[in-house]
């Protein structure tokens, strides 16, 4: 869609620089999503746009481009199709969020760091775990006893 004069844009902030365009974009969904980080990062894990954050960004970006890699080689050993995002969860719930998509034909990673991130997932992964763990400690238990 152009830009129409006659129609005013609903972007207060912007600018006909497409890096700073995406600066401000970033820097829009980090406080509508609070989010503590967000760039826009290459396949190498170079940086093209970030925003100020208290994060390395710099370090950010390597991983974001790791990522990137870390999805082509589980696409392969997995037979997956496409791997459009990968998802990193600390026990407090931040959570780096890593999207790959295409821009301008070059592979490109937008990663964002949210803060007590969407965690619905983890009360079952959080019992899978406390399972196992109480299933092998029950197996050492019996070897110890030589029940096995």
């Amino acid at each position: 869609m152009s830009w129409n004069p006659d129609q005013p844009d609903r972007r207060k902030n912007r600018s006909n620089v497409p890096s700073e365009a995406v600066k401000k974009q970033l820097e829009a969904i980090a406080q509508d999503g609070r989010l503590k980080a967000a760039l826009l990062a290459d396949e190498d894990g170079l940086t093209v746009v970030n925003i100020e954050s208290d994060h390395d960004t710099e370090s950010f970006a390597a991983l974001a481009g790791f990522l990137w890699n870390t999805s082509k080689e589980i696409e392969s050993v997995a037979g997956l199709t496409k791997i459009d995002q990968l998802t990193l969860t600390d026990p407090e719930g931040d959570t780096i969020i890593c999207r790959f998509f295409e821009l301008l034909g070059q592979p490109v990673v937008l990663g964002v760091i949210a803060a007590d991130g969407d965690d619905s997932r983890r009360p079952f992964t959080d019992r899978a775990i406390a399972g196992i763990k109480r299933i092998f400690a029950q197996a050492q238990e019996d070897a110890q006893q030589g029940d096995v």
